[in-house]
């Protein structure tokens, strides 16, 4: 048995709302996928500033934060230097750059006192010493007219008849010049320890020559400070003079 098909037409109306959900369902796809059909107008959207403003700052990229950098490892700690006179003991930074620099400064004086009055002192006690030594020695073989007395009975004499109070004028009178040198090294003034400009031959126009020189005033000094204090130790302890031995 066979069945008819039988095709219905719709009316008017049912065309017309047909057509119409045609339309609507074509605007709404096409306005999802950011396309505007001919004839419509894109419906205009009020954004406020501020709610832009905070899109774009919610969708910048956010800074890369830099990587702190680990700090440098601190140095090594310099080494140690030993007094080339005394190596068991640590050398002195006071004394670097000094002539005759051999570390020896046992107790400390060189951290508590200023290096430059002390090699002033130094210097002094050498000159002294050098001079002190070939005059002791000199009088023992010497005598002036009226005068005749030993080295070592030399020192009470000159109390007794007052030569000692001349002494104690003149060299008070040198040592005031002293104290205006030190007091201008001390200053800053640039000028050396001990240096009061006396080379009337010029034998240390040559800076060369002249740091040898320095360094044999120094070390013939240091040596005369030893040999006047054991002469007039022999001297005293044995009653006589020049060897100062019997």
């Amino acid at each position: 048995r066979g069945f008819q098909i039988t095709a219905i037409r719709p009316d008017r109306h049912s065309q017309m709302a047909l057509r119409s959900l045609c339309v609507s369902v074509g605007v709404a796809s096409a306005l999802s996928l950011g396309v505007t059909p001919s004839g419509l107008a894109r419906p205009k959207i009020a954004v406020h500033s501020d709610s832009l403003r905070l899109m774009r700052m919610e969708e910048a990229p956010a800074p890369a934060v830099e990587k702190a950098e680990a700090p440098a490892p601190p140095p090594p700690p310099p080494p140690v230097q030993y007094s080339q006179s005394m190596p068991f003991l640590v050398k002195r930074k006071t004394l670097d750059g000094y002539v005759g620099d051999i570390g020896f400064d046992p107790v400390g004086f060189s951290e508590i006192l200023p290096m430059d009055w002390l090699r002033e002192a130094e210097l002094k006690h050498c000159r002294v010493a050098m001079l002190a030594t070939v005059g002791f020695v000199f009088t023992d073989f010497f005598h002036i007219s009226g005068f005749d007395f030993t080295t070592l009975e030399a020192h009470d004499a000159c109390v007794a008849s007052g030569a000692m109070s001349q002494l104690l004028l003149w060299l008070g009178l040198l040592e005031v010049f002293g104290f205006i040198g030190i007091d201008q090294t001390l200053r800053g003034s640039g000028r050396a320890a001990g240096d009061f400009s006396f080379d009337p031959l010029g034998f240390g126009s040559d800076p060369a020559k002249m740091a040898t020189l320095q360094m044999k005033e120094l070390a013939n000094g240091r040596l005369a400070m030893f040999a006047f204090s054991g002469m007039v130790t022999q001297s005293v302890l044995t009653g006589n003079d020049f060897p100062y031995l019997f």
